[in-house]
């Protein structure tokens, strides 16, 4: 990857706030990818990060406490930032506190460390992160994903978030929205389009790539899902479309990669079912075994109800796997119907099924949408691309 750079005396210098360390692996990603292109990155977190990370000439660590702990100390604390903040930027300070004075402590805890950082950009990977994080002194990216958009305003759970966004996103600078149908939804609660950019997710084709030796021929029929054990992932409707294959005797198993907090009643549906011999919870795996997985594998399956674009799908595509997947979010605009795999709609367990029973039934079928899903990789969702577009966009705001 090429070296990315400002001009030849000042690499880009970016913060990034919302994190939490170790991040998620497309996080981590880009991160890397970033780092190579010669950007320099503070990461602003409770946590500390590896060794591995603080060796990197290009990476730092600010360290952004948690309100948690016994009042006393959180107080000293905060004293100690307040008297930082006013020895180095007092007028941002004094700025800050114009705004955002009737704010509780706790949002003095998370703003005064940032005070610290001299730079160029500010991103903050998720639009549910407080929306005073946008008072910071310099240029603020922040991104629009799947769920925040589509599932968190009308969750009862985050009262108020619907009616911070319009506050949130005319604060930021820009805002980067994983699809172009998060970006439309998201115009709907107050973000300009113009000042929106679409930059889809990626992944890195030489790490997922193609199991070297061929895949074992079935049977049985190895299906793959990967995603969080959650409500949102629709796993009810995969183990639903998995009963109607094992009633017409098709040699199948499923393996499930992920943990979260529905595992237990996945568990119980798998039994409701009587499953439990051809269904596997594997839990969190590396990226290596989330690999080998796929590698071993001979469809993938995404029964999701809400998504922006699913990195797990865009994985498979890249080792060469068919995918099923539902018609939610921005899918489509990675998939192509009857290309690369197919796309059923949303709670529909018997057009899943029948998605599946024919790439069950069709070895070339298969062959050819796992080699078109790789190629659809390379030419749209690399991370190569990624990076570009994302030091692009943090550019662009140097030039607002």
């Amino acid at each position: 990857m090429s070296r990315i750079i400002v001009d030849s005396h000042h690499p880009l210098r970016l913060l990034i706030v919302g994190l939490r360390w170790p991040p998620e692996t497309f996080l981590v990603r880009l991160i890397e990818g970033l780092l190579e292109a010669g950007v320099h990155i503070t990461a602003a977190t409770s946590q500390k990060p590896s060794q591995k990370w603080l060796a990197h000439d290009q990476f730092n660590w600010l360290w952004l406490p948690a309100w948690r702990g016994p009042k006393f100390l959180r107080l000293i604390r905060l004293s100690y930032f307040l008297l930082s903040g006013l020895l180095q930027s007092p007028r941002q300070l004094y700025r800050i506190y114009q705004q955002i004075s009737p704010q509780p402590w706790a949002v003095w805890n998370r703003l005064l460390p940032l005070l610290r950082f001299q730079g160029d950009v500010t991103y903050i990977p998720w639009t549910s992160t407080m929306a005073a994080l946008t008072y910071l002194g310099c240029p603020v990216v922040i991104s629009c994903r799947g769920s925040q958009i589509n599932v968190y305003p009308h969750d009862p759970n985050y009262r108020g978030y619907r009616d911070q966004l319009p506050q949130i996103f005319s604060r930021a600078t820009a805002v980067h929205c994983v699809t172009y149908a998060i970006k439309r939804e998201a115009t709907k609660y107050g973000l300009d389009p113009q000042k929106a950019a679409v930059i889809r997710p990626a992944v890195d084709p030489d790490f997922f790539c193609p199991p070297t030796a061929p895949r074992q021929p079935a049977p049985p029929f190895h299906i793959v899902s990967v995603g969080s054990l959650t409500w949102l992932k629709g796993y009810e409707y995969a183990l639903l479309a998995l009963r109607q294959l094992v009633d017409e005797q098709l040699p199948v198993c499923l393996h499930i990669i992920g943990d979260g907090p529905e595992r237990q009643r996945i568990l119980y549906t798998i039994e409701d079912l009587g499953l439990q011999e051809v269904v596997r919870l594997k839990g969190q795996l590396t990226p290596e075994q989330v690999r080998n997985e796929l590698h071993q594998a001979h469809i993938f399956l995404l029964s999701s109800l809400s998504e922006g674009m699913a990195n797990a799908a865009l994985e498979a595509m890249a080792c060469c796997l068919p995918v099923v997947i539902t018609d939610c979010g921005g899918m489509d605009e990675a998939i192509t119907n009857g290309v690369e795999g197919f796309i059923v709609p949303i709670l529909d367990e018997q057009a899943m099924a029948e998605a599946l029973k024919r790439l069950i039934a069709d070895a070339q079928l298969r062959e050819e949408m796992g080699q078109a899903g790789r190629q659809t990789i390379y030419q749209r969702f690399t991370l190569a691309q990624q990076v570009q577009s994302f030091f692009s966009l943090f550019q662009s705001c140097l030039e607002v």
